[in-house]
C-alpha cells in the first residue's frame, strides 16, 4: 500500500460543524488535552482568533475530497520553532496513513516554506499509534514529562518529540521528493 494522499487547506467557516462534532466525541478527544463540551459559539470564537494570528498555521486535512481532521503549527515569537498538533476526527479514516501524510506535509511547510529550525510536539505516553506515526515521519523522542496533564481525573505522562531542519533535510520523505529541492536555508 502506498502513501495515503491528503490535501491541507485553510479552515473555512463551513468546516466548523465538523470540529464541534469531533471535539465532542470522547473517542476523538481521548488523545487530546481537551475534554468534550465544545459549543458552536466557542468554535466560531476560536476560528476568529486563529484566522487573524500570523503565528498560528491551522489547516484542514482532506482525503478524497472529504474533510477528515485538522493540524497546525504554533510558531514561536522568534519564528524558529513551532509546536505541532494533529487530529483525525473522522474515525472511519483512523489507521489509514492520513495522519502520517498530513504530518509529513506540515513538516515540509514548516521547514521549507516557513524556514523553521525545530518542530516539536507532545503526546500521551500510552498513545502508541501516534508515537509510531511520529517516529516514522522522523521525529525523535526527547523525554517524558511526568504527570503533565490531568485528564478525566487521572494524571497522564507526555512524551516530548522533535525534529530539526537538518534532520528533515537529510531524511527525505515521499512528500519532499514530490515537492523537489526548493528548500529555504
Amino acid at each position: 500500500m502506498g502513501e495515503a494522499r491528503v490535501r491541507l487547506r485553510p479552515i473555512t467557516e463551513a468546516d466548523l460543524p465538523d470540529y464541534v462534532r469531533w471535539l465532542n466525541d470522547p473517542e476523538v478527544t481521548q488523545w487530546l488535552s481537551r475534554e468534550p463540551g465544545l459549543t458552536m459559539d466557542e468554535e466560531r470564537e476560536w476560528f476568529a482568533r486563529k484566522r487573524d494570528d500570523d503565528r498560528e498555521l491551522v489547516l484542514a486535512i482532506e482525503a478524497d475530497g472529504r474533510h477528515i481532521g485538522g493540524c497546525g503549527l504554533h510558531i514561536s515569537e522568534d519564528e524558529l520553532t513551532a509546536t505541532f498538533g494533529i487530529h483525525i476526527g473522522e474515525k472511519s479514516c483512523w489507521g489509514r496513513g492520513h495522519g502520517a501524510a498530513a504530518t509529513r506535509e506540515m513538516l515540509r511547510i514548516g521547514f521549507a516554506e516557513r524556514g523553521l529550525h525545530r518542530i516539536q510536539l507532545e503526546t500521551w505516553t500510552h498513545n502508541t499509534r501516534a508515537i509510531r506515526c511520529y517516529e516514522k515521519c522522523g521525529f525523535r523522542r526527547e523525554g517524558v514529562r511526568r504527570h503533565a496533564y490531568l485528564k478525566g481525573g487521572e494524571w497522564i505522562d507526555a512524551v516530548m518529540m522533535a525534529m530539526l531542519r537538518d534532520e528533515w533535510e537529510r531524511n527525505p520523505s515521499p512528500c519532499q521528493a514530490a515537492q523537489g529541492e526548493g528548500r529555504r536555508r
